[in-house]
């Protein structure tokens, strides 16, 4: 249990770590609680804001300017100490009720209290007093309770620095928030304690898309994951005349395939799959290795291989479409094409969880390949494959599959290969992608042939998908 003596009672003690949805507040709130549980269990919120001013003046040289705009902190008119008595002068001000406020409803909390002002001296991505056209009844900033505004000036000591930007967690899932926040904590402070004095963390990695599937190997690893989170990643700069943010959002329907795809049985063909795809323009040429994990790029004295350490800040493709909800499975297919091994479970949960295609139509796709592989010489195997590749109108994959029905017929098998129903409700349905069933129809194939060791010789060009109707 932490703090919660409520010794000042113009303070909701409350109010300073409940969670509000908003990803400001909240991670000030998870700091405040972390500081009480674990570094100073007896401060009061006053001491906490004097321990967390003087590690932005006296550790980091008051380099908060990402965050606040002409703060007590980062106004160049205050020096040293000044900056330290100007920002608990303050705090104290709004402790005690002495800065002008007005009674309403928090914009943040939603509860009915006493407001202040909020601009971005003091609150994060909030606009200013000189822009009063942005605000309610042209108000000179937002208005917001005492305990948010606090809150707010605990979010530096919970952040993580990535590309010269703040990066700030959100997630429906407050256990992970929590996780993200005090992980960065422990670095803030543990590099203070080590005489690294640079000002907030700085990622290693260099975009938000590998730093947030960083993260989410973090959360797997640790099991911290306790249901289907959705994750949103806010990446800004509250800096000078050009404020700006990118949002980044995980659905909970990709995080839950991500981690299906760490499960024991898929983890290695999953990560070599994955890792398969990082690219840095300065390494042009380099080729992914999956027996050793490694990228070999061909220079005039040899070989030089580069290290999973070395390439896990490039460009990643997976994770880069994962983010932006674009398909997979092109390099799916193209890396079935190679002769790689790819757990079909991960197909298959990747179509009906993120591509949304109907499980009978995936039921369907696997007996068709069983259909195509079994009893069949590698050169007939050869062929199908030639002539499903080269599809690229729907009715020619039609014409296609009403060729594997003939012949099934022609064979006397006693049940049909496709029915009616396959054929209306789960291959050519008006919500149907004609391409993603070719595409799928490869892989499985592909895959199938890799667990019977078969290994087809075919000269296969990049098609795009199949156009549909």
């Amino acid at each position: 249990m932490y703090f919660m003596k409520q010794k000042i009672n113009t303070i909701d003690y409350e109010w300073l770590t409940k969670p509000t949805g908003d990803p400001f507040a909240d991670t000030g709130g998870y700091v405040i609680k972390y500081l009480w549980e674990n570094v100073y269990p007896n401060k009061d919120i006053d001491g906490l804001i004097d321990f967390v001013t003087k590690v932005y003046v006296n550790d980091w040289e008051g380099n908060l300017n990402a965050f606040f705009l002409n703060s007590k902190i980062t106004q160049p008119a205050f020096k040293g100490d000044k900056k330290i008595t100007e920002t608990l002068k303050y705090y104290t001000a709004l402790i005690e009720n002495k800065e002008p406020f007005e009674e309403g409803y928090c914009r943040i909390s939603g509860r009915k209290t006493k407001l202040f002002s909020a601009g971005r001296d003091n609150s994060i991505m909030s606009g200013s007093g000189k822009f009063v056209n942005f605000h309610h009844f042209f108000d000179t900033g937002i208005k917001l309770s005492k305990e948010i505004l606090i809150r707010m000036h605990f979010v530096p000591l919970g952040s993580l620095l990535l590309s010269g930007r703040v990066a700030l967690l959100q997630s429906n899932d407050r256990t992970i928030i929590k996780f993200f926040v005090e992980e960065n904590v422990k670095q803030n402070l543990n590099n203070i304690s080590v005489g690294l004095k640079e000002g907030v963390t700085k990622s290693e990695f260099k975009n938000p898309a590998n730093a947030l599937f960083n993260f989410v190997n973090k959360v797997i690893q640790l099991n911290q994951l306790k249901r289907a989170a959705s994750l949103t990643l806010y990446h800004f700069t509250n800096f000078g005349a050009s404020p700006k943010i990118d949002i980044y959002k995980l659905p909970a329907t990709v995080f839950s395939f991500y981690a299906y795809c760490h499960k024991l049985n898929y983890k290695t063909d999953w990560t070599n799959f994955v890792r398969s795809h990082y690219y840095y323009s300065k390494k042009k040429g380099a080729i992914y290795n999956p027996t050793n994990e490694n990228y070999e790029l061909e220079k005039k004295g040899g070989i030089e291989s580069i290290s999973f350490d070395g390439y896990k800040i490039w460009t990643n493709w997976i994770y880069d479409k994962l983010l932006s909800g674009k398909s997979i499975l092109p390099e799916f297919l193209r890396w079935s094409k190679k002769g790689n091994k790819l757990n079909f479970d991960i197909i298959k949960i990747y179509q009906l969880n993120i591509r949304n295609m109907k499980k009978e139509t995936i039921k369907k796709i696997m007996e068709l390949a069983n259909f195509i592989v079994d009893d069949r010489s590698e050169d007939e195997i050869k062929k199908f494959i030639t002539n499903l590749n080269k599809i690229l109108k729907p009715y020619e994959l039609r014409r296609f599959l009403l060729g594997l029905v003939s012949e099934n017929y022609n064979k006397n098998n006693k049940k049909p290969i496709i029915t009616v129903k396959d054929y209306t409700d789960y291959l050519f349905s008006d919500g149907g992608n004609a391409g993603e069933i070719r595409d799928v129809l490869l892989i499985a194939i592909y895959q199938k042939m890799h667990e019977l060791n078969l290994k087809v010789d075919v000269e296969l060009e990049e098609t795009s998908n199949v156009k549909q109707n």
